[in-house]
């Protein structure tokens, strides 16, 4: 039977009420009613597993879209402001790039890479110089370089003018200047030629080289590795113009 002086009683704190224990045991005498509870009252319910799941995944999406969006807006500006970069800037093949190094690349992008590279040497035949005109592989500058001297030293070997075994060991290239480090095979054909004929070799060789890759105007020569200090039959000491011996 229910207390008539607990019906409609307000608990004044959590200490006051009956624990759920002796509620239970009141409600089994029949001195507790559910009556009793606040009307009001409504215990909190979680949402359930799968819609909490949901909404996670929804917040997670929403925040890497707007990162994402934000992102591009920023490298769009950066771009802005670094400028625009064209096709015209780049190059696709390794042939466009080594033209590029080389200051060779066509203003056309569409044109078709340099299969070789066309050079005129000067060979003293008498008392005259006879233009011949020869390919070389394209690459750097002191490959092409290379190739060209090479030619004109073998055209002047079918002369008689050098030794088969004469050759250049390396090359310099600084500007006006051109370095030449000879083999000893080719001083000494310098030697056997005498000072006229070594002459028109040297003022040959110096011609092809400025003809071909200004500015060069200048060529001094060394053998082995070493300052020339012999002046005969021609003066190796300082190098050499189009003049002959510059000073």
């Amino acid at each position: 039977m229910i207390r008539p002086s607990d019906r409609g009683r307000k608990w004044k704190s959590n200490e006051d009420e009956p624990s759920p224990r002796e509620k239970r045991m009141m409600r089994e005498r029949g001195e507790w009613s559910d009556e009793e509870e606040d009307d009001d009252y409504e215990p909190r319910r979680k949402a359930p597993l799968l819609f909490r799941l949901l909404a996670w995944a929804s917040l997670i999406v929403i925040f890497f879209a707007a990162g994402y969006g934000l992102t591009s807006l920023a490298f769009k500006w950066l771009d802005g402001r670094g400028g625009q970069r064209t096709p015209g800037n780049l190059v696709s093949t390794p042939q466009e790039a080594q033209n590029l190094m080389t200051g060779s690349r066509s203003p056309d992008a569409t044109a078709p890479p340099e299969t070789s590279v066309t050079v005129s040497i000067s060979v003293p035949e008498g008392d005259r110089f006879v233009t011949r005109r020869i390919r070389c592989a394209p690459g750097l500058r002191e490959d092409t370089i290379k190739q060209t001297l090479s030619s004109y030293m073998d055209a002047v070997k079918e002369g008689k003018m050098l030794d088969p075994s004469a050759q250049n060991l390396n090359i310099f290239l600084s500007g006006e200047w051109l370095y030449l480090n000879m083999n000893k095979s080719f001083l000494d054909s310098l030697k056997a030629l005498g000072a006229d004929e070594s002459r028109k070799l040297l003022t040959g060789l110096v011609k092809t080289m400025s003809d071909n890759f200004a500015p060069v105007s200048r060529v001094k020569f060394y053998v082995d590795g070493k300052e020339v200090l012999d002046k005969t039959p021609v003066d190796l000491t300082m190098p050499w113009g189009l003049g002959g011996r510059s000073s």
